[in-house]
């Protein structure tokens, strides 16, 4: 499966960015297509933090339960998931501009059985459809920050 590459421009300091896309426990309140988060372990968002995220993809409800790999605030902040034989890593880099804060989520699927790497293939042609997906999170999280920025 390719990996995916959205950029985003917040209005808001690279610290405020920083902590909308590492918010799990509020992001259903801000990203339509998440439905619900569950926190796996206690205490603030930190390296170690798992959650288990619900949310609509593709008409469909999906739970991944994700762990937070890295986290260099205000810079980088990623997680990784393991389902149905496929490694999922999703990195958001934030860096400061004029007025606010460039957000770039990269989001790789690597296929590690058999049967993962078959329908990697045969899904490949719905990438399209995930980044929209992803764009789309990425621009209410965008809202989100610029919401917090102005508080």
């Amino acid at each position: 499966m390719p990996t995916i590459t959205v950029s985003k421009h917040f209005e808001s300091s690279p610290e405020i960015a920083f902590d909308v896309v590492s918010d799990f426990p509020n992001a259903a309140s801000f990203v339509d297509g998440i439905i619900k988060v569950e926190m796996l372990t206690e205490g603030p968002v930190a390296v170690g933090t798992r959650v288990r995220e619900t949310r609509i993809m593709m008409g469909r409800e999906a739970t991944e339960e994700m762990t937070v790999t890295t986290m260099n605030r205000p810079t980088l902040f990623e997680v990784e998931a393991f389902s149905h034989g496929t490694e999922y890593v999703t990195s958001y880099t934030i860096e400061p501009t004029e007025g606010g804060a460039n957000v770039t989520l990269v989001f790789k699927a690597t296929p590690k059985t058999f049967m993962s790497k078959v329908l990697a293939a045969l899904f490949s042609k719905m990438i399209s459809t995930v980044a929209d997906l992803m764009e789309k999170d990425l621009i209410q999280s965008s809202i989100e920050a610029k919401r917090r920025a102005a508080a």
